[in-house]
């Protein structure tokens, strides 16, 4: 039993630093839905809050794993996807702080579609993780990273159509400009998500 629990730790790690993801996500979330320019500070202070405890938890990992003498795989591919995963927190957290310093008074029009994908994107890479103790069972993790894949690309789509209609439908630059950033920071952060299954993948294919 203890050596199970030993062995599974950091797979357990992976899942318990991508729970910080979703919950950035979901005070970022909580804020655009009730957006107000003036509550884009208090904003990005909750979700730095979130962002900083997930890099001491990640520190916290880093060091219990340069101590141990055996891993259950890899200890550069535990680096790596640790890196993977702060990679996210680190992208969910830059939109709160670019929204506040670009002192944004309106969201553009389709900003909660992106918001709901890129949320759906994080719960799925929460799924893929959480099951990673099969990392050498392809039946189980092959649709689970796919269903990731196959968000991210939507968003791509999605990102393509609502820029596009943004230059369409607006002469001001400004608002063309700055609505393009928002979009992208979210299409940003599902493209997050596919590199955390990427190195996922990597991972599988050694280990099979």
């Amino acid at each position: 039993m203890f050596g199970k629990k030993k062995n599974n730790y950091f797979y357990e790690s992976f899942e318990i630093l991508s729970e910080y993801a979703i919950k950035e996500m979901s005070i970022l979330k909580e804020g655009l839905n009730n957006f107000s320019n003036e509550k884009l500070n208090e904003l990005k202070i909750n979700v730095h809050k979130v962002e900083h405890e997930a890099d001491i938890k990640k520190k916290e990992i880093e060091e219990k794993l340069a101590k141990e003498f055996i891993t259950p795989i890899d200890r550069e591919d535990i680096f790596v996807l640790l890196d993977n995963i702060d990679d996210l927190c680190d992208a969910i957290e830059e939109i709160s702080f670019k929204l506040y310093i670009r002192n944004y008074k309106t969201l553009p029009p389709k900003t909660s579609i992106f918001v709901e994908k890129s949320e759906e994107a994080i719960l799925a890479l929460h799924e893929v993780l959480k099951n990673f103790e099969h990392i050498k069972d392809k039946s189980v993790m092959d649709p689970l990273i796919n269903k990731v894949l196959s968000i991210e690309e939507a968003v791509d789509k999605i990102y393509e159509v609502h820029v596009h209609n943004l230059y369409v439908e607006n002469k001001d630059y400004d608002t063309i400009r700055l609505g393009e950033r928002v979009y992208s920071y979210f299409e940003y952060v599902t493209d997050k998500c596919r590199d955390v299954c990427k190195t996922i993948l990597i991972i599988m294919y050694k280990n099979l």
